[in-house]
């Protein structure tokens, strides 16, 4: 009886670890073998030791038998750690820079298809996953492109998908072909907002964003004012939150004035905060601290907890020393308020600690 238990056993641990993604101890040139021989494509994991989702999806989600069924019948797979051995040529290689990310490789090695970030489901999981044999993943789009299809339509489909693959290298230098053969009219329509909507493409800086700064009316005529807004918008918002955190001490009072003539220009809808930061700004070059009380009042106690979290602590701090106690009392009990009405408990112990330990020092 005690034999049979014991066998019994075996099997359940042996079924239950097939079920799971089966992750092989292989180089990848060795995995591309194997895949070759097995007539199967290679699945990589690419994961670092810090990274908190990676241990997420290999706890919860890669070991789900509906998750393992369809991985292992359909790939040979490895994982790497991105900051050790193989795994740094392989980060380098195919230019992995968010995590988790997980790869589908061709035999050959070349990239099919990418999954950036974790999935909450095995089913959302192994979806994302199959979106490598769409029609329209990155790797099938890949074929067409270098038999020397240049249609526009599969251009666009192309460059979405190899972003979406995480080629944004590869993406970027046809959207910039895409938008050499358009003329001015077609460049400000529909078809073509993808690439400037998109930071990856259109970066902050690029020919691409300055354009669409300097062709603002149009692109509200072709696309829609919500969207272009939304878009500018944003733009004023990461370069005004980056002064804001301290990230860039170079800007001048002279170069707020201009960003504020400027914001000021586009008549943005719905974005008044934006000009509470400038002002906010201008208040603390200035050092008037009676301003920046003010301001913080007004600003901070609408504002998302997760923008508290990397924006309310460094205006403060730059200005030590200039602060009276009556102000700093002011800020204590301001700061508190705003930490009463905020859920996270993480970003609620800092603006805890900050009013009563920080503050009095400043």
């Amino acid at each position: 009886m005690k034999k049979f238990v014991l066998l019994f056993t075996c099997m359940l641990i042996a079924i239950s670890v097939f079920a799971q993604t089966n992750f092989q101890e292989l180089t990848l040139a060795k995995a591309l073998g194997k895949a070759k021989m097995e007539n199967k494509y290679v699945f990589v994991d690419c994961y670092t030791s810090w990274c908190g989702p990676c241990k997420m999806m290999t706890a919860n989600v890669l070991p789900l038998k509906e998750v393992g069924e369809y991985m292992n019948e359909t790939f040979v797979c490895v994982k790497f750690d991105m900051e050790k051995g193989e795994g740094r040529d392989i980060q380098q290689k195919y230019k992995v820079s968010s995590y988790p990310t997980f790869l589908v490789l061709n035999v050959d090695g070349s990239l099919l298809h990418a999954v950036v970030g974790a999935s909450a489901t095995g089913e959302e999981f192994v979806a994302r996953v199959k979106e490598a044999f769409d029609d329209n993943s990155a790797g099938k789009l890949a074929v067409e492109y270098e038999k020397g299809n240049r249609d526009r339509d599969f251009l666009m489909t192309y460059i979405k998908a190899l972003v979406k693959a995480c080629d944004v290298e590869k993406a970027h230098k046809i959207s910039e072909d895409v938008l050499a053969s358009l003329s001015d009219d077609e460049k400000c329509t529909e078809p073509y907002w993808f690439i400037y909507e998109n930071l990856d493409l259109s970066p902050i800086g690029s020919n691409n964003m300055m354009y669409l700064l300097q062709h603002v009316d149009q692109f509200r005529q072709g696309v829609g004012v919500e969207k272009v807004d939304s878009v500018v918008g944003n733009l004023f918002a990461i370069q005004l939150e980056n002064i804001l955190r301290g990230r860039n001490r170079t800007v001048t009072l002279e170069d707020v004035e201009v960003a504020g003539k400027m914001l000021e220009s586009y008549h943005l809808e719905g974005h008044d905060y934006l000009n509470d930061y400038i002002a906010l700004i201008k208040a603390v070059k200035t050092e008037n601290t009676d301003d920046v009380i003010k301001l913080y009042k007004k600003v901070f106690p609408k504002m998302d907890a997760g923008k508290i979290a990397y924006l309310y602590f460094t205006p403060i701090t730059t200005l030590k020393g200039k602060w009276s106690v009556k102000q700093k009392k002011a800020l204590s009990a301001l700061t508190k308020k705003i930490a009463g009405n905020v859920t996270s408990i993480p970003i609620q112990s800092s603006l805890m600690g900050f009013a009563n330990i920080t503050l009095p020092k400043l």
